[in-house]
């Protein structure tokens, strides 16, 4: 039996030696080729649109995405809805180019964003409603063209402010601008659950600019009615019967100037057609709007006190050409301030951070509130493009507790090793800082604290050990946890961060051991009840 198995195996082993090896062809694809980020986007975008189908007919001439930039792109889209007025199903939308982004970088904002463009749109007349299709029909319109409609929205995660920003072209007709900023509150009902929120609105601001549109669509309207002062009084009665509903309740003051102003700007507007623009007056901080306030057009209205201008605000604060004109010459500390704000913010000039740095560096180094707020500034416009020359200036703003340096210390520090934040720090305040006087040993810990932070004194990790092992020492109950605090800020980030905080922790124990003995501080903090 062994010896026929053993023939058996000699025999398929010839065969298989004798045999011509088979022809493999062309390589095979490996599953990593198959399956990779972006053909794994395109098949969900392909589902998506799949989903999509079941409403509407879609067709696109080509898919593209990159979802390291998380964007998708269809091409040549046509879509043929199904609309309750269109009978006929004459409905059709062209568009050239539909892109949508998930994931457009905001490193000064830090924030989520969402967008979606299309350029080139078409949609004939059945896709809008029947009575406005016979109006714009005889108005000389055929179909609706936009150049471009845009929405983009920023969701802030510091804040969770959402703004929103629209723009809609159409063309021959009107463009339409839209921005907004707010935040959705929490509110609980009446039962002690969660209800309708409230809103924060931070910014309103509505433009509508004539391309042609009046001049066509004026031709439908009687001659004797499209005489500006008739327009005017109309609207007025119309609006005054909305908002008293049908004069059940008094206008407020409010009210009576924003239908003024607004009637105002109507009329002037179909004199010479341009641009009218709706804006909310509100503080820099916003206003709230309750439920109660949001769901009532009055309210709502008396609470956003709109403002009806021939162009947003932002284009009467405009920065003075004289100043700028002197940008390379002689300017005041003040004067460099203001230039270097609307630098680094693009207002009322165009954004252009890296002139900053220069423009506020005769400021610096002199150690008032002058050179702090320039320092803070030039940190801002050094954050994405020289941290560590951003962390310097930081340091040097925080001993002035401006708004905003402590976060801006933090942030830089993500960029930084702790070997350049520990070298920053210790070249900005070398040595050790005096105790403060007297024996109130809680004034050491909040000195501790402050160079820990970086709020009230620069931030400075060496020192803030040093005045917490000092606290400590004196029977401070709050010192541990900070000293605690300070040695987390050096644990589990590798190896070279150890050797470094090993070396700082023992010379810093050391100085505090020495300077207790040398001045005696047990003597000086020693309280005997």
């Amino acid at each position: 039996m062994r010896h026929l198995k053993s023939a058996l195996l000699a025999s398929c082993l010839g065969l298989t030696l004798a045999a011509p090896v088979a022809a493999e062809g062309d390589p095979k694809p490996g599953i990593l080729d198959v399956i990779t980020p972006d053909r794994v986007a395109e098949s969900v975008a392909s589902l998506s649109i799949s989903a999509l189908r079941t409403v509407m007919e879609v067709e696109y001439e080509h898919l593209s995405t990159d979802i390291m930039r998380g964007t998708v792109s269809l091409s040549g889209v046509t879509l043929r809805p199904q609309l309750p007025y269109d009978r006929a199903r004459q409905c059709e939308i062209t568009i050239q180019r539909a892109g949508f982004d998930l994931g457009k970088f905001r490193p000064d904002l830090s924030a989520s964003n969402a967008s979606v463009t299309m350029i080139g749109a078409k949609a004939n007349i059945a896709c809008v409603p029947r009575e406005l299709g016979l109006a714009m029909r005889a108005a000389g319109y055929n179909e609706v063209e936009l150049d471009r409609l845009a929405m983009e929205v920023d969701y802030v995660h510091g804040t969770g402010e959402i703004r929103t920003n629209g723009s809609a072209a159409i063309n021959n007709m009107l463009t339409i601008d839209l921005a907004t900023a707010g935040a959705i509150l929490p509110r609980l009902n009446e039962y002690g659950t969660p209800g309708d929120p409230a809103i924060r609105v931070r910014k309103a601001v509505l433009g509508i600019q004539d391309t042609g549109g009046w001049e066509r669509l004026s031709s439908q309207i009687p001659e004797n009615l499209r005489q500006p002062e008739v327009i005017q009084g109309l609207g007025t009665e119309e609006l005054t019967n909305m908002l008293s509903n049908n004069g059940t309740r008094a206008l407020t003051a409010t009210e009576r100037n924003f239908i003024d102003d607004l009637m105002e700007h109507v009329a002037e507007f179909i004199r010479d057609p341009g641009e009218i623009t709706i804006e909310a007056q509100l503080p820099a901080s916003g206003i709230v709007l309750e439920p109660d306030v949001y769901e009532t057009p009055e309210e709502l209205l008396q609470a956003l006190a709109p403002d009806a201008r021939t162009a947003p605000r932002a284009q009467s604060d405009l920065l003075d050409p004289a100043l700028l004109a002197r940008i390379n010459g002689d300017l005041s500390g003040p004067e460099r301030l203001e230039l270097a704000q609307a630098l680094l913010a693009g207002a009322g000039v165009p954004k252009a951070e890296g002139l900053v740095p220069d423009l506020l560096a005769p400021l610096l180094g002199d150690g008032t509130d002058e050179a702090a707020r320039a320092a803070l500034l030039t940190a801002r416009a050094q954050l994405t493009i020289d941290p560590a020359s951003a962390y310097r200036n930081s340091l040097a703003a925080s001993s002035a507790r401006l708004p905003g340096a402590v976060p801006l210390l933090d942030a830089l520090e993500a960029k930084l090793t702790t070997g350049e934040v520990i070298a920053a720090q210790d070249a900005h305040s070398p040595g050790y800082a005096a105790l403060p006087d007297g024996a109130d040993i809680r004034a050491v810990r909040e000195l501790a604290l402050a160079h820990f932070t970086g709020l009230g004194a620069p931030r400075n990790y060496r020192q803030a050990y040093y005045f917490a092992l000092i606290a400590e020492a004196a029977g401070d109950i709050g010192a541990q946890p900070l000293r605690e605090d300070i040695e987390a800020r050096f644990a589990n980030r590798g190896e070279a961060v150890d050797a470094l905080w090993s070396d700082l922790r023992i010379a810093t124990q050391q100085q505090a051991l020495g300077d207790w003995i040398a001045e005696d501080l047990a003597t000086r903090f020693l309280r005997s009840e």
